[in-house]
């Protein structure tokens, strides 16, 4: 080998030996994407503590804290993590068996999973999402699941969390008996982005429920012969019977509960009432019942309304000359008038005293006035359910003094 030709392989390994020494010192692959839409801070090992906002890269032993704003991180397997004020959570070296979970350290996360549950963990308790769960961490690990489920470990006990349920476990690792209804909150966003519809829903039944309760009397509408005449479907649905309608529930929420479970479809009619009611007297509102069995919030609320409609006192008031008004039989529809006649009159008025013919003036013929009722309907329905709630609430009442 000549001169030149043992100096160029010298060259050559010495080029690769840096090239290897290098790539060992380069950076770590990115175990996702995070997007600041405020302020956050990222602490890395080896690296003085940064604030950041826009996009940067995540990578193993990384720990984020949002500062303010919020902000996101995108991670394999099209796993997202989505994070706002407080919201801290660290992503530590992968072990040599798997790669290692993200650690919620502290506040509140989004959680929603890709192809597969999403497997994190925190203080003493391992959490896998399958769909979307808010988690929230503080004195106590609260996970509350919107869509899908999530299934919660901690010292060899598990609890699964279905959707619109939530489960608390506390400092002392006590895990709860059974998940409880979703506590949805109208100031908090991520609940108004998936329940929205099911909180305003809620306010909509509760109103109409409360309104019929308040036009019966104490002891009507506890019976199953009485919603029979409120719902045919009801009339002829054969596991329809006496046992299924308590005498200690209030007659308006008989009512929801009962269209409910009509326009449901999950399941047997039997098991559709019994997690209607089961699920409501757990706590659950009417909007989130109504959710969880798959009903749709217009054929719900006609049901409702055609079942007032039906309802003796409805008929009761409607009689000549009471000037109450009735309930609408459809949601948006025109509302029924309340028609009083005004008698004609004819009075003599003498045009003197002793003296001359008399002048006799009549009044203009009986004139009809129409006077509007039902449900207040502005296209608002915050005003609209207040309003409606109000009026039912009084007219209730007014009845029961024998106005």
């Amino acid at each position: 080998m000549t001169v030149v030709r043992r100096r160029a392989v010298l060259l050559a390994m010495f080029l690769l030996s840096v090239g290897l020494v290098a790539c060992s010192h380069s950076s770590p692959s990115s175990l996702g994407r995070l997007t600041v839409d405020g302020q956050a801070d990222v602490i890395r090992p080896g690296v003085e503590q940064q604030e950041v906002t826009g996009a940067h890269d995540v990578r193993a032993g990384d720990r984020i804290r949002v500062r303010q704003g919020t902000a996101q991180i995108r991670l394999a397997g099209g796993h997202t993590l989505e994070l706002r004020l407080g919201s801290d959570v660290e992503f530590p070296a992968p072990g040599t068996s798997a790669p290692a979970k993200p650690v919620l350290m502290a506040g509140d996360f989004l959680v929603t999973s890709g192809d597969v549950p999403f497997a994190l963990t925190t203080t003493g308790a391992d959490l896998a999402v399958t769909g979307v769960a808010r988690v929230s961490r503080g004195v106590a690990l609260l996970v509350a699941t919107y869509q899908g489920s999530a299934v919660l470990r901690a010292g060899g006990s598990s609890i699964t969390i279905p959707a619109l349920r939530q489960a608390a476990l506390p400092a002392t690792g006590a895990f709860p008996a059974r998940p409880a209804p979703l506590e949805a909150s109208p100031s908090d966003s991520w609940d108004q982005r998936f329940l929205s519809d099911a909180i305003e829903l809620g306010n909509q039944l509760a109103a109409r429920s409360q309104g019929f309760t308040a036009q019966l009397g104490p002891t009507e509408g506890r019976t199953a012969t009485f919603f029979r005449g409120l719902f045919p479907r009801l009339a002829a649905e054969p596991a329809f019977d006496a046992s299924l309608v308590s005498s200690s529930r209030l007659p308006g929420e008989t009512l929801v509960g009962a269209s409910i479970t009509l326009e449901g479809t999950r399941g047997t009619f039997a098991e559709r009432w019994a997690a209607v009611f089961g699920f409501h007297d757990d706590g659950a509102s009417w909007g989130l019942v109504a959710l969880d069995q798959g009903v749709s919030r217009v054929p719900l609320l006609q049901t409702v309304e055609a079942a007032i409609a039906q309802s003796p006192a409805t008929f009761a008031q409607n009689q000549p000359g009471t000037g109450t008004p009735s309930l609408p039989t459809t949601p948006g529809s025109a509302s029924p008038a309340t028609t009083v006649p005004v008698s004609s009159t004819t009075t003599t008025v003498p045009k003197g005293r002793g003296t001359g013919p008399t002048t006799t003036t009549t009044a203009p013929p009986t004139t009809t006035t129409t006077i509007p009722s039902g449900p207040l309907n502005t296209g608002s329905p915050l005003v609209d359910n207040t309003v409606n709630s109000l009026v039912d609430t009084l007219t209730g009442l007014l009845r029961s003094l024998g106005q």
